[in-house]
C-alpha cells in the first residue's frame, strides 16, 4: 500500500472513530486489548516515548532545529519496532500492528526528510498526519489487564470458612 492511500486510509479512519466517539461520551466502546500488566506496562511505554519524541521534535520545529528533529524522529523509527516481545506483539489485532507500523515508519520518513529538505512546515504537516495516526488508532483500542478469574467463595457463601487449597 502507498504511504499516501495508507495515510489517507488512516485519515479517514480517524474521523470515523472521533464522530462516533462525539456522539456517545458516556460509554467507552473501544476494543479491548487484553494483555498481563507487564505486556500492558510495555505498549503503553513506547506510546509514551512517542509523546516524549514528538514533544522534543515540536520544540526542534520552534527553534528550525531539524538535526535534533531528525535524531528524535529516527530513535522512534523502525529501529524501535522491535522493542515489544513477540509473545505480546502476537496478542495484538493485525489492524493494530497495522497502525504501531505506520507510525514507526512515519517517524522514519520524518527524519529522512527533515535532514534532507530542511522544511519544517513540511515536518510539521508530516508530524499532523502522524498524529492522526495515533488519533486513530487511540479511538478504536484501549490497552487494558488480563482480568482477574472470580473468586471461588465455596464455605464462605454459607457463613463457614474453608481453607484455600493450592492450584496444581
Amino acid at each position: 500500500m502507498k504511504p499516501h492511500f495508507k495515510a489517507a486510509s488512516l485519515g479517514l479512519a480517524a474521523s470515523l472513530v472521533m464522530a462516533g466517539a462525539a456522539a456517545d461520551v458516556g460509554k467507552d466502546e473501544r476494543l479491548k486489548l487484553v494483555l498481563e500488566p507487564h505486556e500492558r506496562h510495555l505498549v503503553l511505554l513506547e506510546m509514551r516515548n512517542f509523546l516524549h519524541v514528538l514533544q522534543t521534535m515540536t520544540d526542534s520545529l520552534t527553534r528550525e532545529d531539524m538535526k535534533t528533529l531528525a535524531e528524535a524522529a529516527r530513535s522512534m523509527g523502525s529501529g524501535a519496532a522491535n522493542e515489544i516481545p513477540p509473545e505480546t506483539v502476537a496478542k495484538l489485532p493485525d489492524t493494530f500492528k497495522m497502525f504501531a507500523g505506520t507510525v514507526h515508519t512515519t517517524f522514519d520518513t520524518i527524519a529522512l526528510d527533515a535532514e534532507s529538505l530542511g522544511d519544517p512546515r513540511h515536518t510539521l504537516k508530516q508530524m499532523g498526519t502522524l498524529m492522526q495516526t495515533c488519533n486513530a488508532c487511540h479511538g478504536i483500542y484501549q490497552v487494558s489487564t488480563e482480568p482477574f478469574p472470580p473468586l471461588k467463595r465455596g464455605g464462605l457463601t454459607s457463613g463457614k470458612t474453608t481453607a484455600a487449597k493450592p492450584v496444581r
